[in-house]
């Protein structure tokens, strides 16, 4: 359905950086390539990550199921710690977003929500 109705494609309304996100400048990279379900798959993300020495993904954006689940399961086994959004990703129903976020995404990822990752770099920057 997605490729169907041309969301995503490049250079359209869909595949534009959100204004909040535009607001880091520079300190956002995009990484073209993606053409399949992984974000590491066709692109240059691990070595990006590797050069950058990051060891924490991050991830929120659609379909739970399928683009979240195959990028999570990827960092995962690529040795990356992985937290998951659970209020900055949809699925295609709410019944299959509660399911991967209560069955799916705790077998190799940290479920939280965008206020608690938030809240969690206010703590460790105390520290």
């Amino acid at each position: 359905m997605i490729k169907e109705s041309g969301a995503f494609k490049a250079g359209t309304k869909g595949s534009q950086t959100i204004p909040q996100i535009l607001q880091f400048g520079e300190r956002i990279l995009s990484i073209p390539g993606k053409k399949g379900l992984n974000a590491f798959s066709n692109t240059e993300l691990a070595n990006v990550l590797k050069e950058r020495g990051i060891t924490d993904v991050v991830l929120a954006g659609v379909v739970c199921s399928i683009c979240i689940d195959s990028t999570g399961r990827s960092a995962f086994e690529q040795g990356y710690r992985v937290s998951i959004l659970s209020d900055c990703i949809s699925g295609r129903t709410i019944m299959e977003q509660n399911f991967y976020l209560t069955e799916i995404f705790p077998l190799y990822a940290n479920v939280l929500s965008y206020n608690e990752l938030i809240n969690s770099f206010k703590i460790s920057n105390i520290s």
